[in-house]
């Protein structure tokens, strides 16, 4: 078959389309490339300008700084003497805390004081975030009351003391990401009352074991263990254990006897799962303790090992 042989002008035209058509294609691809990584840009910067304001969003105010501060305050706070000296020297002490313009003794008034007071005990109650940058921190503190008596003009004056009485009092704190003021008036609040809650002691004695061989043989190993526990060494204690590590009690509680044995099978036949109600003696006042446990027992060559241990 002939090939077909074109005139000059009709392959000059097919070169140029040919040329045209793949340089559309080309710039037309390019253009797609360049759109999609603009694209991607664009949703990168949207995606890290989204997560800024996360790390921005970190409330300090109610932060373990904001609670020390808080602490701080109150000392100073319930620290008074119900004289001109005194009143002078809380307002210098009270000023490294308070916001500007508030109130120099805090909203502590000297109108009618009979007492002088000094803080005993604060710790952190409750903290409430009232804002981006600012909490209301709750406490609990415990304040001691003294006044000098005036007696005949033969005898010295004396020293009355009062207290500690108990308060919950709410510190407004505001930072600026660095430090802290009290920007609101702190004050007190009602002691909150106590929640309803019961106590579940019960035992569930399902799946029980009788046997008092068994019993007999766990009740001795509970009886080495916890002498070892409470006035053995750590080395001496690791021999009895096999699984959880156990901190040795030594120095703080003696053992007295174990009660109130209640024996399951665990899934493991060597294995077994022990409730007991364990005397001790403090050392320090002699006073009894008694506390419920629940142990894991394992048995291996005809020898028992605790494998966990835990208050319950």
């Amino acid at each position: 078959m002939q090939k077909r042989i074109y005139p000059k002008t009709v392959f000059r035209k097919k070169v140029f389309k040919g040329f045209f058509w793949t340089g559309f294609l080309l710039a037309l691809f390019l253009s797609v490339v360049a759109i999609v990584r603009l694209s991607n840009f664009d949703t990168n910067q949207v995606e890290a300008k989204q997560a800024q304001p996360k790390e921005n969003m970190v409330n300090f105010a109610t932060r373990e700084g904001a609670q020390s501060f808080a602490q701080n305050f109150a000392r100073e706070y319930f620290d008074w003497q119900n004289s001109d000296e005194g009143k002078k020297s809380r307002i210098d002490r009270l000023q490294t805390y308070l916001a500007i313009g508030l109130d120099e003794q805090a909203g502590l008034s000297f109108e009618g004081m009979e007492w002088n007071s000094s803080l005993s005990t604060s710790q952190v109650w409750n903290v409430e975030a009232t804002g981006h940058d600012s909490a209301n921190i709750t406490l609990r503190v415990e304040h001691i009351l003294n006044r000098t008596i005036s007696q005949d003009a033969e005898d010295a004056p004396s020293e009355e003391k009062s207290g500690p009485y108990e308060k919950y009092f709410v510190v407004p704190i505001q930072t600026d990401g660095k430090s802290f003021v009290v920007h609101q008036i702190p004050y007190f609040i009602s002691a909150p009352e106590k929640p309803q809650i019961t106590s579940d002691t019960s035992i569930n004695e399902d799946g029980k074991l009788q046997d008092t061989k068994l019993q007999a043989e766990i009740i001795s190993a509970l009886n080495t263990f916890f002498k070892v526990y409470t006035n053995g060494s750590q080395e001496e204690l690791s021999y009895y254990i096999k699984g959880d590590y156990i901190e040795s009690m030594t120095g703080v509680i003696t053992f007295k006897e174990v009660k109130n044995l209640i024996i399951k099978q665990d899934q493991s036949t060597n294995q077994y799962k022990v409730s007991a109600t364990v005397v001790f003696q403090e050392n320090q006042s002699k006073a009894e303790v008694i506390y419920p446990y629940e142990l894991i027992l394992l048995k291996e060559d005809n020898r028992w090992f605790i494998k966990s241990i835990k208050n319950h």
